[in-house]
């Protein structure tokens, strides 16, 4: 990857430099995903500043999910990882307090229009794919890590089958950050059934590609779901008391 001479002025220097190096990565073709950087020697030369400079620049870069460190290689072009928005977003929510109800009014909004996209934009491949995940689901016996996970799993398979990849991008954000409230959803009595449930009746609705049955199959299991977390939190409250 080439490198153009550019002005930098003598304050941030690393930040300067990620920020270009970031726009030359953004303006290439994905093509040169997993292409090597220039190494730090060469890098300190082409900007006119010292290597530990580069190396700091170089860091921002992979906090930011543009390159991976790697030991005895250097930076490598990566994509950046959906972990990178959700830790992001995470940050954001706990300095300005966002709570998790406003957090599974943005995910209702979100996965409403997920689910009116993929009745339209569905194939036999995303059907085949929820069938698996159903099928795997409804083991009532899948201990509860596993069985969030295919839950999550669930929600990004239809967001797949929108079309719209950022917005499969955004629902499986949101479902990584409410992974504990939707397991306190498994927790309570009958929760396990209800999911199953819930998850047969939407995927029913999509197979038949009926956007109203669809629509309302998602409504009432987001409301169901947000009733057992409350009810998880209640029980939760109440044997708290009763310890006292």
């Amino acid at each position: 990857m080439n490198i153009v001479h550019v002005s930098l002025e003598r304050t941030n220097l690393s930040q300067q430099i990620a920020d270009h190096i970031e726009q030359v990565i953004l303006s290439s073709p994905t093509s040169r995903m997993n292409e090597k950087l220039p190494g730090e020697l060469k890098l300190a030369k082409q900007y006119n500043v010292s290597r530990p400079v580069v190396r700091e620049a170089l860091k921002l870069l992979q906090e930011r999910g543009l390159i991976t460190l790697k030991n005895g290689i250097g930076a490598i072009i990566t994509r950046p990882e959906t972990t990178t928005v959700r830790d992001a977003i995470n940050r954001i929510m706990q300095v300005d307090k966002i709570s998790t109800e406003e957090l599974t009014q943005m995910r209702q909004i979100l996965e409403l229009s997920s689910v009116e996209l993929a009745v339209e934009k569905l194939t036999d491949e995303h059907i085949a794919a929820m069938a698996k995940n159903i099928e795997r689901f409804s083991d009532r016996s899948l201990p509860l890590k596993e069985r969030v996970t295919l839950d999550e799993e669930f929600h990004k398979l239809i967001a797949q089958a929108s079309g719209n990849d950022l917005l499969c991008l955004f629902v499986g954000v949101l479902t990584s950050l409410l992974r504990d409230y939707m397991g306190k959803g498994v927790l309570i009595e009958g929760g396990i059934e209800d999911g199953i449930a819930r998850h047969t009746q939407i995927f029913e609705a999509l197979k038949s590609r009926d956007q109203a049955a669809a629509h309302h199959a998602m409504v009432e299991h987001l409301r169901v779901s947000r009733l057992n977390v409350q009810r998880f939190d209640e029980m939760g409250a109440t044997s708290k008391k009763e310890k006292l």
